[in-house]
């Protein structure tokens, strides 16, 4: 049987540090942090839960807080942690893929409030959607974008961009709900709307969901695009470009546009001439 997404990182992780020192494996820090964040009147609340981990570079999963452990974990070997998949081994092997080199094709610097860095994030990531589908402008027809895992600036940029949007996500407070006229949809509908869509705008919590191995079969069933947006396994973005096809992913490593200051963003795309 082919291994899963999260097998084949940590396996691909074990393959590339093999250089790498008994110390950079040690886990150096742990927190879990919990929030409830809205940038603008035009975007959800956000609440979730979500884990950092720390070797010689960070990572991070954003989940429901499923793992007990936390800071008993300080000291112990990463290698150890990430052979279980839970949200804090995705959060510690997103950490050792940030000791990784990685040349991403774009690099975006954010810096101001939430607020300030909430506009540009999603420009970001309209621009790269724009990309992935301006062969269907171009052939005349009306582009189909599923959303999964909400985020209201997207929907509705690219509703006012004249594309045709589905959107679906997991928490059960959003199900049902309208967003910039586009209902929101259970996470079960995920696959049926990727089918019949020419992009899929991905959270990267799909990694920690166990939903990403799905949505990455879809997309390859009907050729469509997958653009990944990232805090969660941030660092996996490279790999997710050459291993698992997605065409783009948009990664944000800690600390996120939510945290005043300075943020970076990255954007990782598939080699030219790679279908998904």
């Amino acid at each position: 049987m082919k291994p899963g997404i999260y097998a084949m990182l940590r396996n691909r992780l074990l393959e590339q540090s093999a250089s790498f020192s008994d110390d950079d494996f040690l886990i150096r820090g742990i927190w879990k942090v919990e929030l409830a964040f809205r940038p603008n009147p035009a975007e959800r609340t956000f609440y979730y839960t979500f884990w950092l981990a720390m070797t010689r570079g960070q990572g991070c999963c954003y989940c429901t807080g499923d793992d007990p452990r936390g800071r008993e974990l300080v000291g112990t070997d990463a290698r150890e942690l990430i052979r279980d998949q839970t949200c804090i081994s995705v959060a510690a092997l997103d950490s050792l893929y940030a000791s990784l080199p990685r040349a991403p094709a774009a690099v975006h610097e954010l810096a101001g409030t939430a607020i300030e860095k909430t506009a540009a994030r999603t420009r970001i990531i309209l621009d790269e959607a724009d990309r992935l589908i301006a062969p269907i402008r171009a052939a005349g027809r009306r582009p189909r974008v599923v959303n999964v895992g909400v985020v209201g600036n997207v929907v509705r940029g690219l509703c006012d961009s004249g594309c045709q949007v589905f959107a679906t996500d997991l928490e059960r407070e959003m199900v049902g709900s309208t967003v910039h006229e586009v209902r929101v949809e259970d996470g079960y509908r995920t696959l049926d709307h990727v089918r019949e869509s020419d992009l899929a705008i991905v959270t990267g919590m799909t990694i920690a969901t166990d939903t990403l191995d799905l949505i990455v079969e879809a997309c390859r069933e009907t050729g469509a695009k997958l653009l990944i947006f990232a805090e969660t396994g941030a660092n996996f973005g490279p790999e997710y470009c050459r291993t698992i096809g997605a065409d783009t992913v948009v990664s944000e490593p800690f600390p996120f546009y939510i945290f005043q200051g300075k943020s970076t963003i990255e954007v990782h795309r598939a080699p030219a001439g790679r279908g998904t």
